[in-house]
């Protein structure tokens, strides 16, 4: 997409944006998207990768027309925030993947396109908007890919030219008609012949190039079936992968390994405060309540013991609470405990 002379009211929405800590990468006429991606993304769910993730068919059923959703949507302006920072986790071991070591995105991207929403009608812009951050039935990758904030990666994340894999993304849906346009490009690039992330990932959870088997991936089945067991195939591969796994975007060329957003998303202090160990003891009331705030809430208590029980048994420590574990209220955690002590 070509970018011509940034109209004036563009230039608007880019000075507001600015104003509340987001910069604009693209505004784009909500439009339908090309069949080839949704034909895309229903074969991919009709072949069983999502898993459990039941919630994906919402943004199936509004495929590629957002109006479909919010009726009133002319035009779409794509946001996307870096977050690479050093790797982190639990008090003497057991990682967490990097966006989730501080405040949950949602919270933070949502306020601020709220806030940004809420200017535009002050402005006399708009008079209705939606911000939406990767819970709502949008197809973002395809957006921000249309959008040319960046490209499809062959880890099937969006990889920025400058940040990498590494970025969250953030829609906000505008009622009006604003001109067309794409943050201008600073490098042009691909993925090439790298594979690096495919050859990386501790389970083999991408059948090829651009395809992700998410019921192999230690994201899917450390957050997203937090109520079932951790299939035996993948529990020493989980490494000391508690929460999330960050393997197939830190090694990826793209993205300023020595960058650091750590500030902007700030730390979580219950990650700081706690080992595997202490986790392990916690009961659920005090585990949402230490968690407030935190993405690994998503989880949910008898999940995180479980990932805990499992990373345990894979570094070979915190025997003397897996051997409490044994007694727990929790079927599931039990069953992962007696699992760990088995690795000793």
């Amino acid at each position: 997409m070509s970018n011509p002379a940034v109209p004036s009211l563009v230039e608007l929405v880019q000075k507001l944006s600015a104003e509340v800590g987001l910069e604009l990468r693209a505004i784009l006429p909500a439009t339908e998207l090309d069949k080839e991606v949704i034909n895309r993304f229903d074969s991919w769910l009709d072949s069983g990768f999502a898993g459990e993730m039941n919630y994906l068919k919402r943004a199936r059923e509004v495929g590629a027309d957002l109006r479909q959703w919010k009726a009133w949507t002319q035009s779409v302006a794509l946001f996307a925030l870096p977050y690479r920072r050093p790797p982190g986790g639990f008090r003497n071991g057991g990682r967490v993947a990097s966006y989730a070591l501080g405040t949950d995105y949602h919270n933070v991207i949502g306020r601020k396109l709220k806030k940004l929403g809420k200017r535009l009608q002050k402005a006399g812009i708009c008079q209705a908007s939606r911000a939406t951050v990767d819970a709502a039935p949008v197809l973002e990758r395809e957006w921000a890919i249309r959008g040319e904030v960046g490209w499809r990666g062959k880890n099937t994340l969006l990889i920025h030219p400058n940040h990498g894999p590494m970025v969250m993304l953030g829609e906000l849906l505008l009622d009006c008609d604003v001109p067309a346009w794409t943050q201008p490009k600073t490098r042009n690039a691909t993925c090439g012949s790298c594979t690096s992330c495919i050859d990386v990932c501790p389970t083999s959870a991408f059948n090829t190039e651009y395809q992700l088997d998410a019921r192999k991936c230690i994201s899917y089945f450390t957050i997203e079936v937090s109520d079932k067991e951790i299939p035996l195939e993948f529990r020493s591969k989980m490494r000391d992968w508690v929460f999330g796994c960050d393997e197939c975007s830190t090694i990826c060329p793209f993205g300023d390994e020595k960058a650091d957003f750590d500030a902007d998303w700030g730390r979580h202090p219950a990650l700081q405060q706690l080992s595997l160990e202490d986790l392990l003891t916690t009961y659920e009331q005090d585990f949402h309540k230490l968690f407030t705030g935190s993405p690994i809430r998503r989880a949910g208590w008898e999940g995180m013991l479980r990932n805990a029980c499992v990373v345990l048994g894979n570094l070979k420590k915190g025997e003397k609470a897996l051997k409490n574990a044994l007694d727990h209220q929790s079927d599931l955690v039990k069953e992962h405990a007696d699992w760990a002590l088995a690795q000793f």
